[in-house]
């Protein structure tokens, strides 16, 4: 049989063409008055067999049409298209329909969703949105599941314009009208958890609607117990109980859905692989176990916890089965990162270990292996992106002279490239002597005063008056030093004229310690942190109580600590990607494809010698 062509006139086989529409008829009447079970209006047309030739043949038969025919004959066709390989919904050719011709409000709502799902298959989410926004959707009485399924693709189509406000406008009103869909739960739910605590907090205050009230609270109390499954699980039974006609609360989003049976789950037995003899490792137990006994506080049922010392070993090998052997069900550790890389070598590991370094090659390793620690690129990488946000392009760097420094130099010059930036000038100091030095070569003043003295010597005269020039071709300084050797940077920086140059810098320059009279010579140096060390967690005072005082790198090593307790019922979480990210003491935690968490750290800014934390909407953090 000859194949039909597109736009060709031949009938479909089967009903005469009068019939096929008196069915369709019956069917939008019967959708009117249907029970809200989310069907589609053409669901319920009679089951006709189709083949290709058939389906091209009612395609061409809607495009020759014109008015309620086409429309009617379109939706027919893509119900058809739905099981087709051969055709797709742009082949309705719909973006030139006129919806002012139809009277029927349920078929028009039908023609503009199918419109709009034409041009989203075809990624041009702007005319799926335009072909929506031709109805004035207020002014029509169709069932509450097609208005549903309206405000849901209208939801759609402002995602993915980027337009991430007036899509969860859109969905949080397709949970108004209708029964509650798991996709359209998951999609406010998504968008909700893309919100920071002070937006969250604005549409607390500014919800007009029971439902988005609700699902905004519902946001905050599951992301203020974010730290505790339990503490988290019981948070979202009470806001059940308080929002009881909510429409989420029985069709939570799959996220929440998954916890209880995530807890069930949960290790029961931890060991800790730690040089508990040493600084790093001591303070990574402390800040472990002080986490652990906050957890206690809410809920008597916590994992058991072996610590097995690491500090003079051998072999990771037979310390690792050891503890595997005395039935851990969960191994936080090692610290050493060439254990860390022995460990990645292998071909499996009997249970799910977090390793508290990262190995050398970035693939990933065994299944079971997570890796999670203080990279540096992290902090290099975030610090870089504000410069850029900023408006920066031109950077000057400064570094140590120390071979351990050559690999963040190159993350940085890497990143900074990448962003389409330029490194135009470098220096490296040693120790934390004069560095008058050091700053001259950066900003250029010993070329200008080298040109004086040349000039000095051709003219006739033995003295003359002479103010040295810096380079003006440098936006920004990046900055690799400690507390000590930034307080005499950044003063020696502003005398010889470069106080109006941003600093950029990473953790390392704050020492975690209140000390402002000391470090306002740090004044206006922006930084990237761990949100631990600018919190008023009272794991802190209670370390301040009850430990010995630390600063900067232990502290930071003690969120860590803090971190892999918090994380160790959710690893298998954030490798489905039903998690996509936890709020922890050492950032905003996420997991690679390798399984390598990375952190969004917390930018701050000297003032008056206070680490002032600088808010995520903060437009100026270089100034």
């Amino acid at each position: 049989m000859q194949q039909t062509k597109l736009g060709s006139k031949a009938r479909r086989p089967g009903l005469p063409r009068p019939l096929k529409i008196m069915a369709f008829a019956s069917t939008l009447f019967l959708s009117a008055c249907a029970s809200n079970d989310g069907s589609r209006s053409v669901d319920n047309e009679f089951p006709s067999e189709s083949t290709p030739d058939s389906t091209g043949a009612l395609i061409a038969e809607a495009i020759a049409s014109d008015g309620a025919d086409r429309a009617e004959l379109s939706l027919l066709a893509a119900r058809e298209i739905e099981d087709s390989t051969a055709y797709s919904l742009t082949d309705l050719q719909l973006e030139d329909f006129d919806f002012g011709n139809l009277q029927n409000p349920i078929l028009k709502t039908e023609i503009a969703l199918l419109a709009a799902q034409a041009a989203a298959a075809d990624n041009d989410h702007a005319r799926a949105l335009s072909s929506l926004q031709s109805l004035d959707i207020s002014n029509l009485t169709i069932p509450p599941q097609l208005l549903a399924r309206y405000y849901q693709q209208q939801g759609d189509s402002l995602r993915d314009l980027g337009q991430a406000s007036a899509a969860l406008d859109a969905y949080i009103s397709a949970t108004e009208a209708d029964q509650l869909s798991g996709e359209i739960s998951d999609s406010v739910w998504e968008l909700l958890q893309s919100r920071s605590d002070s937006e969250l907090g604005s549409l607390a205050s500014s919800s007009a609607s029971y439902a988005a009230r609700g699902w905004v609270e519902l946001a905050r109390v599951s992301r203020n117990e974010q730290l505790s499954i339990r503490g988290q699980l019981d948070a979202i039974n009470q806001w059940q109980r308080i929002w009881a006609q909510h429409p989420a609360v029985n069709r939570l989003p799959s996220p929440l859905q998954e916890l209880s049976s995530i807890w069930d789950k949960r290790p029961r037995h931890i060991a800790l692989l730690l040089p508990v003899q040493q600084p790093a490792g001591l303070a990574i137990q402390e800040g472990f176990l002080g986490a652990y006994y906050q957890a206690l506080q809410i809920s008597r049922d916590v994992p058991s916890i072996s610590v097995y010392d690491s500090s003079n070993i051998s072999s990771i090998e037979s310390l690792y089965n050891q503890a595997v052997d005395n039935g851990a069900e969960l191994i936080i550790g090692p610290l050493n990162k060439d254990y860390v890389n022995r460990l990645h070598a292998m071909n499996e590991l009997p249970v799910p270990t977090l390793a508290l370094n990262y190995a050398d090659t970035t693939t990933a390793g065994p299944d079971n292996l997570f890796q999670f620690g203080l990279a540096p690129e992290d902090e290099i990488t975030q610090a870089v992106l504000a410069a850029w946000q900023q408006g920066h392009r031109n950077a000057a760097l400064l570094t140590p002279a120390d071979a351990s420094y050559d690999r963040l130099q190159a993350v940085f010059s890497n990143t900074w490239n990448e962003l389409g930036g330029r490194l135009v000038s470098r220096s490296t100091f040693t120790g934390d002597s004069d560095f008058t030095g050091v700053i001259k070569r950066l900003m250029a003043i010993d070329s200008s005063e080298a040109r004086a003295e040349r000039l000095l010597q051709i003219l006739p005269r033995n003295t003359m008056e002479f103010t040295p020039r810096r380079r003006s071709d440098i936006d920004f300084i990046f900055l690799m030093a400690n507390p000590r050797q930034g307080r005499q940077i950044k003063p020696t920086l502003a005398f010889y004229f470069a106080e109006d140059l941003p600093v950029y810098s990473m953790p390392s320059i704050y020492d975690g310690l209140n000390n402002s009279s000391a470090n306002q010579d740090l004044d206006g140096i922006v930084f990237t942190v761990e949100p631990w060390l600018l919190s008023n967690d009272e794991l802190k005072s209670g370390f301040a109580d009850s430990l010995r005082p630390v600063q900067g790198p232990l502290q930071r090593l003690r969120a860590l600590g803090i971190d892999s307790y918090r994380l160790y019922a959710r690893l298998q979480q954030l490798d489905s990607g039903q998690l996509q990210s936890l709020r922890g003491a050492t950032g905003i935690l996420s997991l690679s494809p390798a399984r390598r968490l990375q952190r969004q750290l917390q930018m701050a800014r000297f003032e008056q010698g206070e680490a002032v934390v600088i808010p995520m909407t903060d437009s100026s953090p270089g100034e």
